[in-house]
């Protein structure tokens, strides 16, 4: 085969199609775009922050790994700092992938959780991401939940 990254077979060369991100929701009216490597759009992480009578909630899309970690830990940083004594709650329902990167924010997180005396919990996570917090064992800190309306009900555990 005659393949090269960001062409196709014999055809000359034919950019490989990337995949349209319609679904995605913006995190902010100017949503930042990641770059193409090799002709293929990487996709990129949004996060909707959404404040409740009981906690707020980051609604994750997309993955984090090191191009979208800045922006992860601010984020989580900024809700955990506004929200002291509160509950923040991650709501990974859309959240496709989560590198050593993205794990590191998770611990540095709940860290900042314990010191500004505020509960952060996980929300829905797909299978993928459970596996990885349990195989690092980070569900055994940060209390993992089957829905954003579990995470928010639960009682204040610190």
């Amino acid at each position: 085969m005659n393949h090269q990254f960001g062409h196709r077979g014999n055809a000359k060369n034919a950019p490989v199609r990337t995949r349209a991100w319609s679904a995605v929701r913006p995190a902010s009216p100017t949503p930042r775009a990641r770059p193409d490597y090799a002709g293929v759009a990487m996709p990129d992480l949004t996060i909707l922050s959404t404040l409740h009578d009981t906690g707020r909630v980051l609604a994750l899309n997309g993955e984090i790994d090191m191009a979208t970690e800045q922006r992860f830990q601010e984020a989580v940083t900024e809700a955990l700092t506004t929200q002291p004594h509160g509950r923040v709650v991650l709501d990974c329902a859309d959240l496709r992938f989560i590198d050593s990167s993205g794990l590191r924010v998770l611990i540095r997180a709940h860290k900042t959780a314990r010191e500004q005396q505020a509960v952060l919990a996980i929300a829905a996570p797909v299978h993928r991401i459970l596996q990885t917090l349990r195989v690092t064992s980070l569900d055994t800190r940060i209390p993992v939940f089957t829905t954003v309306a579990e995470a928010l009900s639960a009682p204040q555990m610190r």
